[in-house]
């Protein structure tokens, strides 16, 4: 783990949030911690990242960032801006997304909405339900892009998002709808299905 990049980062949280060093040092931990949880998920493992890997690669994204800053905010007591510091990094995940999505070739799955429906309706799902769920499997996959195969590493989130199959799109939209509905259960079967089909 690079001590510079955690100072460096550590710093420009205390400078940017007005918060006290010690703070943020002890968000650092938690926020550390809680990456290092992730780790062990399967779904790291599929990546092809072991749990320390995977930490090391998190160190640099966004998303550490606004970890760290909403739990430093947290911590002192700062729980509205805790809140407002975390919206704020998803609306920014949701635009890049966004954008990468209106990106994407016209011939590419994710472009053509009928296909999208289509899909949608095998699973029993509204025309209106499938479009809010595809937003969200795009930003679920925008978010997992630091995280990609070793090699996919060349590929711009434009390009993977143009990649993805029926098949892939089907099991992420029911994994989607059953996650939705609190089905976690058949979720997380569903999530197994995937990395078993993905090796």
């Amino acid at each position: 783990m690079n001590p510079d990049m955690l100072n460096d980062l550590c710093a420009s949280v205390v400078r940017r949030l007005n918060l006290s060093p010690t703070t943020v040092e002890a968000a650092l931990l938690v926020t550390l911690h809680h990456f290092s949880g992730e780790s062990h998920n399967p779904a790291v493992a599929y990546t092809g990242l072991t749990p320390d890997q995977y930490v090391l690669l998190s160190l640099s994204t966004p998303r550490f960032e606004a970890t760290l800053a909403s739990a430093a905010l947290e911590a002192e007591g700062r729980e509205a801006d805790a809140r407002l510091n975390w919206e704020a990094f998803v609306q920014r995940e949701q635009e890049t997304a966004r954008l990468a999505h209106e990106a994407i070739p016209k011939t590419a799955l994710l472009a053509d909405a009928d296909a999208i429906h289509r899909i949608g309706r095998q699973l029993g799902l509204c025309g209106e339900c499938t479009d809010q769920l595809v937003s969200g499997v795009v930003l679920t996959l925008a978010l997992g892009y630091p995280y990609r195969l070793a090699d996919q590493r060349h590929l711009s989130l434009t390009d993977l998002l143009a990649q993805v199959t029926t098949e892939e799109l089907t099991e992420l939209l029911r994994h989607a709808a059953h996650s939705a509905t609190g089905r976690t259960e058949e979720a997380a079967a569903t999530l197994r299905r995937m990395q078993r089909a993905a090796r």
